[in-house]
């Protein structure tokens, strides 16, 4: 009688543990990596102070933007781009310009390493990137301004348009308001960084970052 109650025991042990365990998820680990939709992202080039430039890069094809008909104005006649850029911020702001949303001014365009570090060297406040560690050394990234900007880019309807409308053309803001802690860079309304038309919608549906985005690649 005493064997029955210990075997009773033990069924009812097993059968209790049986069900606990029955009733665990399944291992979670795919839920937490990137979905299978993002396994074959584009490569897009990620730069700051832990992903510098290499001393021997250079641009692919700048063009000089003053020389190039446009649909946008100039701060300087010197400003350059990346002509891939170009092209796609010229259509961009083509379409601002049959929608009347005039006005936009590229005051920054391509920088070399030797001017980056000029600009690094009479930086007092901290903005700007060591030389190697600047988008603007890429050609890839404008900053861009409006004649009707009264105060800061961000309260003007122009910044409001091309957020809006950026990553259709293959832009992205570089540095939102609320990712400091991710790129490292305080917020920059004024900063538009090209990386082609399907990574800019990928970032613009996720809210990501470029840091983000590349994680996301791994």
């Amino acid at each position: 009688m005493k064997k029955m109650g210990c075997l009773t025991v033990f069924l009812i042990a097993a059968c209790c543990l049986f069900l606990i365990y029955s009733r665990r998820p399944a291992n979670t680990t795919a839920a937490v990596t990137a979905p299978a939709k993002y396994n074959n992202l584009p490569e897009v080039l990620l730069v700051n102070a832990d992903h510098p430039l290499p001393d021997t890069y250079a641009p692919k094809e700048l063009v000089n933007l003053y020389a190039q008909k446009r649909h946008f104005l100039l701060a300087n006649s010197s400003i350059e781009l990346e002509r891939e850029a170009f092209e796609a911020a010229n259509r961009m702001f083509k379409l601002a310009e049959d929608e009347d949303m005039n006005g936009f001014i590229l005051t920054s365009g391509y920088r070399t390493r030797e001017k980056q570090a000029e600009l690094y060297a009479e930086n007092t406040d901290g903005t700007a990137q060591r030389p190697g560690c600047s988008e603007h050394e890429t050609g890839l990234a404008f900053d861009v301004t409006t004649r009707y900007d009264a105060g800061t880019f961000e309260d003007t309807p122009q910044f409001k348009w091309l957020i809006e409308h950026c990553w259709d053309f293959g832009f992205i803001l570089r540095y939102p308001k609320d990712k400091t802690n991710v790129t490292g860079i305080a917020y920059e309304s004024w900063h538009y960084r090209y990386v082609g038309e399907e990574a800019a919608k990928i970032i613009h549906e996720n809210g990501w970052t470029l840091e983000e985005y590349c994680a996301a690649r791994k």
